[in-house]
């Protein structure tokens, strides 16, 4: 689906370019030979726009007279639609955000396929550009959203509705990608995150299927989902996870012999003693584990934990015998009792149901947190120290993000980088901290860093989930937990698709309301 979408500010402007407020007005995007309101750049002559959110999609122009040479540079900050190609991570990895054009007179002709906010055009030819429009196209799924969360903390709503947009951005090419500007790849470690995020908000399953499906069609057994020994752990969590919630047994059933043998696969990395040899040695659980070997390694004894807990599960719905799988899950389970002293790792441990003690995931706040981990953070936190503990800590984290001027949620993000920096929308005064330029690491360094990572949609499924207390107990939805917690927050209001249709849930210090379709049983 496109829609136009018109700049709201014209953020810079150099002092020679003339009328660039034009470009703010609605016009009919259809150019004439007789215009009269037009944007002039002159040669050596910019203007950045300010789109106010970002998006996902291209740049289309509506040229009266031509330019020789156009640079043309996307941004999901500020600084990055300045960066020079190369500068501090700047490049055009994955997508395009850096295009040099001619742009012909008298045309129309649209540039990139993107994600960002801001757009730098740069006149760098031999004559001038003028302009009738410019707009971004925003390209995006064309899905009913059924799944809501509102409640009487304003910033709540905000986190909750970006973390929506996060989702949403990254529903293209009917899958689900991890990062629209960067990496627009279908990663499994993403997916169950995702999926959880996607399965409060909608009930049109193709892009959890579609994803599947090209995960399956990319990965021939014996080898691991992304070439990543442990990420076939969360390709049978997040199987499990559309299954159990759609009741979707055809599926199940046209997949079953690939998921036998990849649960089986799995099992031979664990010995008889319990002990765990992760396949060549490459332990990667998150980035910001990876430093540590240690923190790495318990997360992946979380995932083969997961990965045979949950796998004797589907092999029980599919109908055999799942008893060495248990017992392997048993093994592991066993061998490795302690706990984690990184947030990610100890969070999770859990949520499989390993671990009790959430005693670290409180510890300096919200340092240490984990956008792709974050949903499984939070639930430790809720299920260890309350709920009212877990929503101040998701507005530390994620309201932080937001006090920065993001309008979608990030690949990484570490609390401490807000300490003196400008907001993403704003180049820094004397001695402010220019964030996405500064910081990063591994893979997603300065401006290649991506600020709209759907693994980060965490806050959809912790909400809704924990706070509003919404929890699936059979497969298909047909019986569903509704208990909310909603700490020290006041009231909430809550939807949930389900195959029924829509359950909604409304919650106060003097109750709970709930509307649920036909067909499902709710305990409270």
């Amino acid at each position: 689906m496109i829609e136009i979408i018109y700049p709201v500010k014209v953020k810079f402007s150099s002092e020679n370019a003339k009328n660039a407020d034009i470009l703010l007005h609605e016009h009919d995007l259809q150019i004439g030979l007789n215009e009269s309101e037009l944007c002039t750049i002159p040669p050596s002559e910019y203007i950045i726009l300010d789109f106010g959110m970002e998006y996902s999609g291209g740049v289309r122009f509506l040229a009266f007279d031509g330019s020789n040479s156009v640079r043309l540079r996307l941004g999901e900050s500020l600084g990055e639609c300045c960066a020079e190609l190369g500068e501090d991570g700047a490049c055009n990895d994955h997508s395009l955000r850096d295009l040099t054009v001619e742009v012909p007179r008298f045309s129309d002709n649209e540039y990139f396929k993107s994600a960002f906010r801001f757009l730098r055009i740069d006149n760098n030819g031999d004559t001038a550009l003028s302009l009738k429009a410019v707009v971004l196209t925003y390209n995006h799924a064309d899905v009913e959203q059924i799944g809501s969360f509102e409640c009487n903390d304003e910033t709540v709503n905000d986190i909750f509705n970006a973390a929506v947009r996060t989702m949403h951005l990254n529903m293209q090419n009917g899958v689900l990608y991890d990062g629209v500007k960067r990496d627009r790849l279908v990663w499994i470690a993403d997916i169950h995150p995702e999926e959880l995020a996607y399965l409060g908000l909608y009930n049109d399953y193709s892009f959890i299927k579609n994803s599947i499906e090209h995960l399956i069609a990319q990965t021939e057994l014996p080898r691991y989902m992304n070439n990543i020994a442990a990420y076939s752990n969360w390709f049978v969590i997040a199987f499990y996870e559309y299954v159990f919630h759609t009741g979707d047994i055809d599926f199940l059933n046209k997949h079953k012999q690939y998921v036998i043998d990849t649960i089986e696969y799995l099992a031979t990395s664990i010995d008889d003693e319990g002990v765990l040899h992760v396949p060549y040695d490459y332990v990667f659980f998150d980035w910001p584990t990876h430093h540590a070997k240690d923190g790495g390694f318990a997360g992946n004894v979380v995932l083969w934990y997961l990965g045979m807990d949950i796998g004797r599960k589907l092999m029980d719905i599919i109908g055999v015998d799942s008893s060495k799988i248990a017992k392997k899950a048993k093994l592991i389970y066993e061998r490795y009792p302690e706990s984690c002293d990184y947030k990610q790792g100890a969070g999770m441990r859990i949520y499989a149901g390993m671990d009790q003690d959430g005693s670290v995931l409180t510890q300096n706040g919200a340092k240490g947190f984990s956008t792709l981990l974050s949903y499984y953070i939070l639930y430790a936190i809720f299920k260890s120290s309350g709920s009212s503990i877990a929503i101040d800590l998701m507005k530390e984290y994620y309201g932080t993000m937001l006090s920065l001027g993001a309008t979608t949620f990030f690949e990484d993000f570490n609390i401490d980088w807000a300490i003196n920096a400008a907001r993403i929308d704003e180049f820094p005064n004397d001695g402010q901290i220019e964030m996405h330029r500064k910081y990063g690491d591994f893979c997603y360094v300065g401006y290649r860093h991506s600020l709209c990572h759907g693994w980060s949609a965490g806050p959809v499924q912790f909400l809704q989930r924990c706070v509003a207390g919404i929890e699936v107990l059979d497969i298909g939805c047909k019986k569903i937990s509704v208990k909310p917690d909603i700490g020290s927050l006041e009231w909430i209001k809550c939807t949930f698709p389900t195959p029924y249709g829509k359950l909604s849930v409304y919650c106060d210090k003097n109750g709970t309301t709930i509307d649920a379709p036909d067909g499902i049983e709710i305990l409270r």
